[in-house]
């Protein structure tokens, strides 16, 4: 991850960080400094990406005065982006654990339409649950795909590759690379169309897509439509073959 140049000898000195006053060190100031810094972070970054946010820009608008706050408490920047990601998938995994864990008891546990819910619905209940203070959209699109896959918990068996497995199943359809690949982008196209209302919401641009309800209504319409596609042309050995088999009850 690139760096601004300045940040080497602005923030990242051992004398700043040897500098820190001593009731840092007291736990419940800690937390609420690192917890503030956390969420200025994911704010700040969503708003103007991953190389315009200093660390010093972060310890500022957390109103921590001394500049190299971010590095006594995370270890660099790339350590509090990590605390982001980390806060919010563990968060979202286990929604969609209860969630996968409730579609199994009425028996959906490998229908379409259910497992696209707990895929997405969780990501979509954050954002209903918080309209004016949540960022993560546009936070998860400039940061998820660079840095998540380098986050611990990632590399464990989780609800969410428990989805992602149980989805490539149902779209027997396709050959099992191409049904992950498309689940992929259907990820991708499902955060980066939040992040996009984001932006509109923040400008006031009620041109289209005004109603959060009802941009989560038509996305969802169209990832079961494009998980139900065919394989086309350029998709290698799965080219031509029908979409019949999904199930979407």
């Amino acid at each position: 991850m690139q760096r601004r140049s300045d940040e080497t000898s602005a923030e990242g000195s051992a004398a700043d960080v040897a500098e820190m006053p001593e009731e840092a060190g007291d736990s419940r100031d800690a937390k609420d400094a690192k917890t503030a810094m956390i969420e200025v972070a994911e704010k700040m970054i969503s708003e103007r990406g991953l190389d315009d946010v200093s660390m010093r820009d972060v310890a500022t608008a957390a109103g921590q005065r001394n500049n190299s706050a971010v590095q006594y408490h995370f270890g660099s920047r790339d350590g509090l982006i990590l605390q982001v990601l980390r806060r919010r998938i563990i968060s979202l995994d286990s929604a969609r654990k209860a969630r996968l864990a409730a579609a199994d008891e009425q028996g959906l546990g490998y229908d379409l339409h259910t497992l696209v819910g707990v895929l997405f619905e969780p990501i979509v209940e954050l954002l209903r649950a918080h309209p004016e203070a949540t960022h993560y959209a546009r936070f998860l699109q400039r940061v998820g795909p660079v840095m998540a896959p380098g986050i611990p918990e990632a590399d464990l068996r989780t609800a969410t590759d428990d989805v992602v497995v149980r989805l490539i199943d149902v779209l027997s359809h396709l050959p099992r690379r191409v049904a992950f690949e498309r689940i992929d982008l259907a990820t991708q196209m499902f955060t980066g169309a939040l992040a996009v209302y984001e932006d509109r919401r923040d400008a006031r641009n009620t041109v289209v897509n005004a109603r959060f309800e009802d941009v989560v209504a038509h996305l969802y319409d169209m990832i079961e439509a494009a998980l139900c596609a065919g394989a086309g042309s350029g998709a290698g050995s799965g080219a031509g073959t029908g979409a019949g088999t999904v199930s979407r009850d």
